[in-house]
């Protein structure tokens, strides 16, 4: 006869048998699960291969641009997400694309316009941290020049061979998560100012626009970037608009703020969702396509005298005044988008 210890033992270890045996056919069943998982995905992307005739990114592309041939890797002319060349040579196409009589894909563009860009993709593929930065075409005569402008922006490719950064100005680096092109976003859970800087170029960036997700205090603009910097306050509670050399919508006040000067803008609403762009450095604001304020004397709405703006071509301490985009807010989704418009140089 066995006694009550000897019984809870055995009951235990039966226990622990039959856990056991379950474990390891759950652990089975999700490998199972897992590996039919895996087939069903390279299925899925076969089978969207052969619909969309998405190709690899290794495949060498011949191209005659102009009457010019040139070989390029598919993913060099598809590295800039969204843009009209990627979504050419993504292989969805292939069949129906120009293409010369011995079959090479035919661009007719100029070959010295065409040409920087693609060698400014080239040399992005290769970056590294260690190497100098890469700094976008600069074509030397001003005709040229323009022309190269508009071939960029044909193919969607302003925002690649242009970046523009979005940088922490004032707060605590640790509260803030900042997205990077083609997701440009800032997400911070406590009170910053963030500017928006153009990386590799001199290009101006003379208009903006920020969606607005669940934020706090936000104020969208301006600032006259070293007469800033220079005359900043200790106040860290003070954003664009607040400090001397600043201008800014206050979203949530619903009215301008000039160099720390309030002006209520009467039936302005905004809020999560709410689309403002903010245009020639500060003359105009508009929200949810509709201008709310301006100082241009051709716009037929409440205009403000900006003071914000020195005169063209003004020079502080040797250098000309620069105008950047700047906001400050708190949220946990400030959506931020940078549409760049230049200036032609």
């Amino acid at each position: 006869m066995t006694n009550g210890n000897d019984d809870d033992e055995i009951s235990l270890n039966e226990t622990l048998a039959t856990l056991t045996l379950v474990l390891k056919k759950k652990q089975q069943a999700l490998e199972e699960r897992e590996i039919a998982l895996e087939k069903a995905t390279a299925t899925l992307n076969r089978d969207r291969s052969e619909v969309f005739g998405d190709k690899a990114g290794s495949d060498v592309l011949h191209l005659n641009i102009g009457g010019d041939r040139m070989a390029v890797l598919r993913r060099t002319l598809t590295s800039v997400e969204g843009s009209m060349l990627a979504s050419r040579f993504s292989g969805r196409w292939d069949e129906s694309l120009e293409k010369d009589k011995e079959g090479n894909f035919f661009i007719d563009q100029p070959v010295e316009l065409f040409r920087p860009m693609i060698n400014y993709l080239r040399a992005k593929a290769c970056e590294t941290d260690l190497a100098p930065p890469i700094k976008s075409p600069h074509l030397k005569d001003y005709e040229s020049r323009q022309d190269f402008y508009r071939l960029v922006e044909y193919f969607g490719m302003t925002p690649g061979i242009y970046p523009t950064v979005i940088e922490l100005h004032r707060g605590e680096p640790g509260s803030a998560e900042i997205g990077s092109f083609p997701d440009c976003y800032v997400k911070c859970n406590e009170w910053s100012t963030f500017t928006c800087q153009t990386l590799g170029h001199k290009r101006e960036i003379t208009s903006f626009e920020v969606v607005l997700g669940n934020v706090e205090r936000m104020q969208i603009g301006w600032i006259n970037e070293s007469r800033y910097v220079e005359n900043l306050s200790n106040d860290n509670r003070n954003g664009v608009g607040e400090e001397e050399n600043s201008v800014a919508l206050d979203c949530c006040r619903g009215g301008l703020l000039v160099q720390g000067e309030y002006t209520n803008l009467e039936g302005l609403s905004i809020g999560t969702g709410s689309v403002i762009r903010c245009e020639q450095k500060g003359h105009r604001w508009m929200v949810d396509g509709k201008i709310v304020v301006s100082s241009i004397a051709s716009d037929e709405v409440r205009h403000f005298e900006n003071s914000f703006l020195p005169p063209t071509g003004h020079v502080n301490n040797g250098e000309e005044d620069k105008i950047i985009p700047c906001f400050s807010g708190k949220g946990v989704s400030i959506i931020f988008e940078c549409i760049l418009f230049c200036a032609t140089f």
